[in-house]
């Protein structure tokens, strides 16, 4: 999935680690390859905290994230030796390490236990684990759950409208047919009743990132999931059922989202949200909590909340940072690895309004009071997820063409969600494009292999 934010600085609360001695020619050079945009102000304050403990000067290279996967496949096919630290989304975690790209962790990290122990067992066995190694740390999580107005599901007289129309208690979904119904219900005309107030507008029950963008199959994943299914099984093959069925209910929500939702990903749906245009979410990105909170400033009597998704599964994603193969300065750049994903600079992150990766820091009341529940309100959220997903992995995160496919899914994917083509065609496509891809069923390794 695709992440782009611009915060400022972190809060001064945070504890400053001393100042190392260090003549600035003695300092070894490292470059990081990240996404432009991303988090800009906060990312130079957590390289100014690793080059304030550490004889290291740190240049960041801002790249589009269009473009990052394959700007970062070319210099580490080069061997160039131009980035020393790469950012890795989920499914491009296996391709870098069956390549040579990167450079386990593992031995690195054998006496750094407690920080590996710190990210969630489902976390790190989606973004870090790889045939039996540790290939870097997340430092940022795009986990889903849901997002939704809490004052509507909360109102007496939704709530009664809906028991008398459902014939059970309108809540937080706890499975798919019940969102189903739920977006059913908040479907409104202009000049229907909302909250007992006259709609101005047309309004809907669920924003859908079913764009031509690889969000639409982050949303099908928990479905999938949750059925017990994955988008591979064990033998490489498509799960060809299992999407199909996944799309059909997919594109029955259409019906209760906005038009434009097959024009968005999460920042279209975020905009729908806080115009006042949807009651909740599909599987979505935690993340972006500290942006639909300000929903409550837009939208009058508007209360936000977040759960997690429907049936507990949902997409678990994170960015990784990994050391190049090529890189002249390996030890180093590891300690960049260690320093980023680390407690301090993750306590620093969360404070600015990034979703850290570390269980205590997602934990920490300091972070969690009350009067920073707009940063930190989903924290409590990500936490049930993990416990809820441990032990889950996903195979297509578990092959080595696991980013080709992901990178190409969406469009048969979104074909179908357009109506272009139906549900069945799209499955069918998406097997044979995967078999293209892999030369046959593609291999899976499991963690620990």
């Amino acid at each position: 999935m695709i992440r782009s934010a611009l915060l400022g600085g972190v809060a001064a609360a945070c504890l400053a680690t001393p100042a190392l001695a260090c003549e600035d020619a003695d300092r070894v050079p490292l470059t990081w390859s990240t996404i432009a945009g991303f988090y800009t102000d906060a990312m130079a304050d957590l390289v100014a905290g690793f080059e304030a403990t550490h004889c290291a000067k740190v240049n960041i290279v801002n790249i589009d994230n269009s473009q990052l996967y394959n700007k970062q496949v070319i210099e580490m096919v080069g061997a160039t030796g131009a980035y020393d630290i790469v950012t890795l989304e989920t499914s491009e975690k296996a391709d870098f390490a069956e390549n040579g790209f990167i450079l386990p962790m593992t031995d690195y990290l054998a006496d750094k236990q407690e920080l590996v122990d710190d990210v969630a067992p489902v976390l790190a066995t989606m973004t870090t684990r790889y045939n039996g190694d540790i290939w870097g740390l997340p430092y940022y999580t795009y986990t889903a759950g849901i997002i939704y107005r809490a004052d509507l599901f909360e109102d007496a007289g939704e709530k009664e409208a809906f028991k008398a129309k459902y014939g059970y208690d309108l809540a937080v979904p706890t499975d798919w047919k019940q969102h189903r119904d739920i977006a059913e219900f908040f479907t409104r005309k202009a000049g229907e009743t909302l909250k007992g107030e006259t709609l101005t507008k047309d309004f809907y029950g669920v924003g859908l990132m079913a764009g031509p963008f690889p969000e639409i199959q982050d949303e099908l994943s928990g479905p999938i999931w949750g059925a017990g299914a994955d988008w591979l099984d064990d033998e490489g093959n498509v799960q060809t059922e299992a999407v199909e069925k996944a799309l059909t209910d997919y594109i029955e929500l259409l019906k209760f989202a906005p038009p434009a939702a097959l024009t968005v990903t999460y920042d279209g749906v975020m905009n729908q949200m806080k115009d006042g245009q949807i009651a909740m979410t599909h599987g979505f990105f935690l993340d972006q909590w500290p942006n639909a909170v300000t929903t409550e400033e837009s939208v009058p009597g508007a209360k936000m909340g977040v759960a997690e998704a429907p049936g507990k599964k949902a997409y678990i994603g994170g960015f990784l940072l990994a050391v190049a193969e090529s890189s002249a300065h390996p030890e180093e750049a590891m300690d960049f690895v260690a320093y980023i994903g680390g407690p301090e600079a993750q306590k620093k992150f969360a404070a600015a309004g990034g979703t850290t990766t570390l269980t205590s820091v997602l934990n920490d009341p300091e972070l969690t009071k009350p009067e920073n529940r707009a940063k930190t309100g989903h924290f409590g959220t990500l936490l049930q997820i993990f416990q809820s997903m441990d032990g889950f992995q996903s195979n297509l995160f578990n092959t080595p063409y696991g980013a080709k496919i992901y990178n190409t899914m969406q469009i048969p994917l979104q074909a179908a969600a357009a109506g272009q083509i139906t549900p069945a065609e799209a499955a069918t496509r998406l097997t044979d494009e995967v078999a293209k891809i892999c030369g046959g069923p593609c291999p899976i390794a499991k963690d620990g292999d």
